[in-house]
C-alpha cells in the first residue's frame, strides 16, 4: 500500500484494535525468529536475553537484563544458567556491589551473538518486503509516540 496524499479517518473495529494487532504481530515475529535461529540451539527466551545483552552492551547487571526485557528476574536467572551452561555467556561479580553479577559474552557466545545478528539481518529483509523505508521510519515514530503516551498515562495514574 503506498502512501498517497489523500487524507483518510482512521478507523478501528474496536477501540485499541491496532494495539492487539502490534502484539499479534510481535508474537508472529518472534516465532519466525525462534524458527530461523533454531538451527542455532537457542530457544527464544535465550535468543531474547542474548540480544538485550548485546543491546545493553556487556557487563550489564542482570537487574538492567531484566527490566529491559521486561521479565521477572527468576525466568531471567534460568535462562542465564542455561546460556552459562551451554557456554554462551559468563556472570562475574561486580566488585561494587558484591549482589550483582555482570553478564558478559564468552568467545562462543561473542560468535554465536554474531550468527543471531547475521540471521536477523536476512530475516528483515524478508519480513519488512514490500515496506518503503520511509513507511518503516513513520511506522517507528508512530509506535514511539502510542508508547510514549502509554507510559506518561501509567505515570500519571
Amino acid at each position: 500500500s503506498k502512501l498517497t496524499g489523500i487524507k483518510t479517518m482512521f478507523s478501528e473495529p474496536m477501540p485499541l484494535h491496532l494495539i492487539a494487532l502490534f502484539a499479534h504481530t510481535s508474537q508472529k515475529c518472534r516465532r519466525t525468529v525462534t524458527e530461523y535461529v533454531a538451527h542455532l540451539d537457542l530457544t527464544e527466551s535465550r535468543w531474547r536475553v542474548m540480544i538485550h545483552m548485546a543491546l545493553l552492551g556487556e557487563g550489564c547487571t542482570q537487574q538492567m537484563l531484566a527490566e529491559s526485557l521486561e521479565i521477572e528476574m527468576p525466568s531471567l536467572t534460568r535462562t542465564i544458567k542455561q546460556l552459562e551452561t551451554a557456554g554462551l555467556i559468563k556472570r562475574i561479580v561486580d566488585e561494587n556491589d558484591k549482589r550483582s553479577r555482570l553478564l558478559y559474552f564468552t568467545p562462543m557466545g561473542k560468535g554465536r551473538m554474531n550468527d543471531i545478528e547475521s540471521t536477523l539481518a536476512a530475516l528483515r529483509d524478508e519480513v519488512y518486503a514490500g515496506i518503503s523505508d520511509e513507511e518503516l521510519n513513520i511506522m517507528a515514530l508512530c509506535i514511539n509516540k502510542i508508547e510514549q503516551n502509554a507510559v506518561r498515562l501509567l505515570e500519571a495514574n
